[in-house]
């Protein structure tokens, strides 16, 4: 493949998200509001800090907190990269600047990897034409988190996979080890991706030497991060969202205190719930696998794909890889895995995925030569323009529905800054500190330090409220179920006043 065709593919990709862009204004969900905004606070010279807290896995003393015990930083200094670049921007349209000019490489890059993997400019075009209607992942491509750079560091990977095939010196072993520390600094399950590059590099390199260069190039990225973990957290890995492996329902990812969360009292849950919650997931993410990453059309050609070019290395290390992230997607983080945690994980997949299926319709069109007496170069292009065109339905139907027609995405952001104007119109000053459902996005709307509604009932949220010097609480429609009947019918309890409401959020200050 030429330049030019790489240039076109990015150019036509830029296009599409610079679409996407204009009907999305704020971040639109906790993720993706959280990197925003501790990119905000490195870009403001605050470090790597974070005024909110919306966990209490690592028994949190107080605010501002070291950012980032739970999830990872690469998406954040990606977000304050754009922030300093432009600072005369709106924040959020400075901070996915870089994210938007990323995700638009991954057609590209997808062309590429397809066409060392298949050495056929027709599947690497197709594959490319794949990776740009992405259907469900589309709506998240043009916002502040992992997706797009996990996508390319996915290609990038498995690339240097097939590269390293034809040479496998130290130096592009050293590189797969680099790709692997970015993929963890992006996301925490980036752990699997070290152990696949580990496995490569001591395959090819007779053990040792393999595995010095493989892990010199990961400590390159993640030696930095390990040791400022030991002096915020006095470890190099933060070990609060391992009490997220106890978890009995997801809401308990919000308990307060997080010392409730433990193997006794996971234990004690019974072992029924723990495997039907295990399976469930499991089943989910199954779902999300044909639906989402398979986009249905294309997973039995991925399969297919797949099947066919088994012998391949790089597809036993995608497989590999695949069946990790989904046995800890359900096993050890049923509840996250399901909730999200697969799809996000997944997408550092997509690229070798797209890959097969652009590969396993060669294989069916071929298929369909010897056996039903297609014309080959002509079933070849229906079925690949017709594949594009359903692709292009499904993804402007998706985008429709979760970003233009419900109006969801900036229903969040729209109506934490009206409550924030609303609390100051109260009397609350603005370093008050407020409980709250999504403490990042109202953060990032008010400009107010926040934190999360705990689990649990009132006296929990007065305990927590105590602890952490919260001022006013705003319970929203979206509320821990134990406060149901208090957001049915607010009113005066005791520590706690009703004030006001707004568009559905009930306003109470705690009292002294």
């Amino acid at each position: 493949m030429t330049l030019r065709s790489y240039v076109t593919m990015y150019a036509l990709a830029l296009l599409l998200l610079a679409g996407a862009a204009s009907f999305q204004h704020s971040p639109g969900y906790m993720d993706a509001d959280y990197y925003l905004l501790t990119g905000q606070q490195l870009a403001e010279g605050r470090g790597l800090s974070e005024p909110v807290l919306w966990n209490y896995l690592d028994d949190p003393a107080g605010l501002p907190h070291p950012s980032h015990a739970y999830w990872m930083p690469l998406p954040s200094f990606l977000s304050a990269f754009g922030l300093l670049l432009f600072p005369n921007l709106d924040a959020f349209q400075a901070g996915r600047i870089i994210f938007i000019l990323l995700a638009a490489l991954v057609p590209p890059l997808t062309a590429r990897l397809t066409f060392q993997l298949s050495k056929n400019r027709g599947a690497a075009f197709l594959a490319g034409g794949f990776s740009l209607l992405p259907v469900f992942y589309f709506p998240y491509l043009a916002t502040t988190d992992t997706f797009a750079i996990t996508m390319i560091l996915g290609a990038l990977f498995f690339s240097t996979v097939l590269a390293n095939q034809e040479d496998p010196s130290r130096l592009k072993l050293a590189v797969l080890g680099i790709l692997a520390g970015l993929l963890h600094l992006a996301r925490a399950e980036g752990f699997i991706w070290l152990a696949l590059a580990l496995g490569f590099g001591w395959r090819l390199r007779s053990g040792q030497r393999g595995l010095a260069a493989t892990a010199a190039g990961y400590l390159l990225v993640m030696g930095p991060w390990l040791v400022r973990n030991w002096f915020a957290f006095g470890a190099p890995l933060v070990t609060g969202p391992a009490r997220s492996l106890w978890l009995s329902t997801y809401d308990q990812l919000f308990a307060y205190p997080a010392s409730l969360l433990n193997f006794q009292t996971w234990l004690a849950s019974g072992w029924s719930a723990i495997l039907t919650t295990r399976l469930d997931a499991l089943l989910t993410n199954l779902q999300s696998a044909l639906a989402v990453e398979g986009a249905i059309l294309l997973a039995p050609l991925m399969v297919w794909g797949a099947w066919r070019l088994r012998g391949n290395v790089v597809v036993r290390i995608a497989v590999l890889a695949w069946v990790a992230l989904l046995g800890v997607m359900s096993l050890l983080f049923p509840f996250s895995g399901a909730r999200g945690g697969f799809f996000h994980a997944a997408a550092a997949l997509q690229p070798i995925a797209w890959a097969l299926a652009a590969v396993g319709l060669g294989y069916f069109v071929e298929w369909g030569e010897a056996k039903r007496g297609w014309k080959k170069t002509q079933a070849a292009h229906i079925f690949s323009i017709g594949i594009l065109l359903l692709l292009a339905g499904l993804t402007a139907f998706v985008f429709n529905l979760r970003v233009i027609v419900n109006s969801q995405w900036d229903a969040s952001a729209e109506s934490y800054a009206e409550l924030g104007a609303e609390l100051m119109g109260l009397g609350l000053p603005s370093e008050a500190i407020v409980m709250v459902n999504n403490p990042p996005g109202f953060s990032l709307a008010s400009g107010h330090l926040a934190i999360v509604i705990p689990d649990g009932d009132v006296d929990v949220a007065l305990v927590a409220a105590r602890r952490y010097g919260a001022d006013a609480l705003l319970l929203e429609v979206n509320h821990p179920a134990d406060l149901n009947w208090l957001y049915l019918q607010p009113r005066d309890l005791p520590g706690l006043s009703y004030i006001a409401s707004l568009d559905g959020t009930h306003i109470f200050v705690f009292a002294e």
